[in-house]
């Protein structure tokens, strides 16, 4: 019996929509043997890859949310154990979330790996060698995307590059590569993206090299790869600009400001807004905004309703169609990445540079200039406030406290410790593995 190679399609409601999108038609399963045989097979793979980030176990809602509540953005005020043990830093080796997460992620893993080694075989004259590029692109900034989530949250994982028609993650039967080995590979894939992609996305729903690069700015900032970090953001920068009002980032889709933007409609759904607003706005409040998070805002911060406000709204708020879309590359972010690396750098005119940056983004949000010190030690502490406030509910926090260094001052109830700062390596993987995988301190 032939393996299948799933693939679930989402249907797409975007203005200035390409026809490539419009074509596919949706399928649960199909054979890799038929859907990599010509272009519509090519083209409802991809359709397929981008699909994988919408689940409720990746940017749907767990890895938007959980890092969230792991950082002390969100409190957690339901009833789900699973988020609990987040809040309570109490987590366990089989916590349903974290094996979903990690198990939604190699799933994606495993459809962009069968794009990269099937389309580029395919014979038909109607897939041109300039498509079968950009597809193959596409797959390569993908997977550097869910590589990039991975050793975040868990270190080094298992580097799979070949496709497997199981797509099961406990199938995946491999050790654990090195958390600099998967950087390595993330930045492989990405240089290799960089080449194939267009320069200007059709539509801001796929990846473009302006996307490539951010994602790029964001790993070397991660690695401490400062003057890479300043480049990449520089190049991502190019054709974007900021919205002149914070809230039009969540009311109109696919704005100046968006580089990668998740497309969520009234048939492909996510539960954000339900999982954050209170019920009398149509949510079950599992979490809400802490009292950390509110009081970190300025009165006069346009900002602060739209991550506060769970009685009004927030940045996601539509609960009566669960349709909100999911900004996972915005301009706003490469600014502040920008800033911070030349802060880190520090050489010749860099801290005042920083500043300039810094300022585009105080001054959209109403709070005016900087007017500290210009020091390193105090521009670099505004840069890191400016990116809690900006970056709220966009699951940044927690990683930024952890790579900061600032997690064990900051995180001080529960106290943490910092084996926190990677999560468990799910349970149904290491029993699968036969002892092949190993576990991260703590559990």
């Amino acid at each position: 019996m032939k393996k299948i190679f799933y693939i679930v399609l989402f249907a797409v409601v975007l203005t200035g929509c390409d026809s490539l999108l419009q074509e596919q038609k949706p399928q649960n399963s199909v054979d890799p043997t038929v859907v990599f045989k010509d272009a519509p097979g090519a083209r409802a793979a991809i359709i397929g890859a981008y699909d994988a980030l919408q689940s409720a176990s990746y940017y749907g809602v767990d890895f938007l949310l959980l890092p969230e509540v792991h950082g002390g953005n969100l409190s957690h005020t339901g009833t789900f154990p699973s988020y609990a043990q987040f809040a309570n830093r109490s987590l366990l080796n089989d916590n349903a979330n974290v094996t979903n997460m990690w198990a939604q992620i190699y799933v994606g893993i495993n459809r962009v790996n069968q794009i990269i080694d099937k389309v580029p075989k395919i014979t038909d004259p109607a897939l041109t060698q300039a498509e079968k590029d950009q597809i193959a692109g596409e797959a390569l900034f993908l997977r550097a995307l869910h590589y990039s989530n991975l050793v975040k949250y868990w270190g080094g994982v298992p580097l799979k590059l070949t496709p497997s028609d199981d797509a099961s993650p406990s199938k995946i039967i491999l050790p654990r590569a090195t958390k600099d080995a998967v950087y390595a590979q993330i930045l492989v894939d990405l240089a290799e993206a960089i080449v194939k992609l267009p320069a200007s996305p059709s539509n801001k729903a796929r990846a473009s090299q302006a996307a490539a690069h951010a994602l790029k700015a964001r790993i070397h900032l991660y690695l401490g790869q400062y003057t890479e970090a300043i480049n990449s953001a520089t190049s991502a920068s190019t054709g974007y600009s900021l919205v002149g009002n914070f809230l039009d980032l969540w009311v109109v889709r696919n704005t100046s400001e968006a580089i990668f933007e998740l497309q969520f409609n009234t048939v492909d759904t996510n539960s954000l807004s339900f999982y954050l607003l209170t019920s009398s706005t149509g949510g079950r409040n599992e979490v809400r905004p802490s009292g950390g998070l509110v009081s970190a805002y300025l009165g006069t911060d346009a900002r602060r309703i739209l991550s506060t406000s769970v009685d009004s709204r927030l940045r996601y708020y539509r609960a009566a169609t669960d349709d909100d879309n999911v900004l996972l590359l915005r301009l706003g972010e490469v600014i502040l990445n920008r800033a911070e690396a030349l802060v880190e750098r520090n050489t010749g005119s860099d801290l005042t540079d920083a500043v300039t940056f810094l300022n585009q983004i105080r001054n959209r949000a109403g709070i005016g200039n900087y007017s500290g010190a210009l020091t390193q030690t105090a521009v670099r502490d505004d840069i890191f406030l400016q990116r809690r406030l900006e970056l709220a509910l966009e699951g940044h926090y927690f990683f930024d406290l952890v790579r900061t260094g600032r997690a064990a001052t900051t995180l001080s109830s529960p106290i943490w410790n910092n084996d926190q700062a990677l999560l468990p390596i799910p349970l149904r993987e290491l029993n699968a593995s036969g002892g092949i995988l190993t576990q991260n301190p703590g559990y």
